[in-house]
């Protein structure tokens, strides 16, 4: 059973400002400041750092892991320069660490790396979902892009499949109550020609 002892923390642990979880346990990115907005968020910030946060430059081989994965799931546009980095720090500690975050595209890249996740504020997703695109004029489907290179009209975004996944062992510590979950899906699910007609 592996043992969660460090959590690495995105920008809504200092925003939401409710994680009991204690700043000396927690790893974060240089970015992660760029994204907190209001007083309060920096104030949490620097009292984080402070009481043993750790600030860690990301790893340019796990942030191209995490690029190649969240173009296979889709999630790439959604996701900010930050959101690729904490992921890659995510990716770097997976096996001794907890992502804390509530965005649902990094939770999303997440579990199929079987990267364990807790919620700062949100709900955990229960689904892995690889996205597509359709087209508001013809319906029909592409993998990514703005505009239908058949008729023109604007492209949606929508599920192209879900993927179950199962929860995580549970362990003793702050996330024992917690909903934890990992991917149980091989890497070639996501590898299938894609089908648009």
């Amino acid at each position: 059973m592996t043992l969660h002892s460090l959590y690495i923390a995105d920008s809504a642990v200092f925003i939401m400002g409710n994680c009991n979880i204690p700043y000396s346990k927690m790893i974060s990115i240089p970015s992660v400041e760029s994204e907190i907005r209001s007083a309060d968020a920096l104030l949490r910030f620097d009292i984080a750092k402070a009481e043993g946060l750790r600030i860690e430059a990301v790893d340019s081989i796990f942030l191209t892991e995490i690029k190649k994965h969240a173009e296979q799931t889709r999630d790439i546009n959604e996701l900010s320069k930050t959101d690729l980095e904490i992921l890659a720090k995510a990716l770097e500690y997976r096996e001794q660490a907890i992502l804390l975050t509530d965005d649902f595209a990094v939770q999303n890249v997440a579990v199929r790396l079987d990267i364990a996740v807790l919620p700062v504020a949100q709900r955990i997703i229960k689904d892995n979902i690889v996205w597509q695109k359709q087209c508001t004029g013809c319906f029909k489907y592409f993998k990514d892009g703005d505009e239908c290179p058949i008729c023109g009209s604007p492209l949606r975004k929508r599920m192209k499949k879900r993927l179950k996944k199962k929860p995580i062992s549970k362990e003793s510590g702050p996330e024992s109550s917690m909903s934890i979950f990992a991917s149980n899906c091989k890497t070639g699910e996501y590898d299938e020609e894609y089908d648009a007609e």
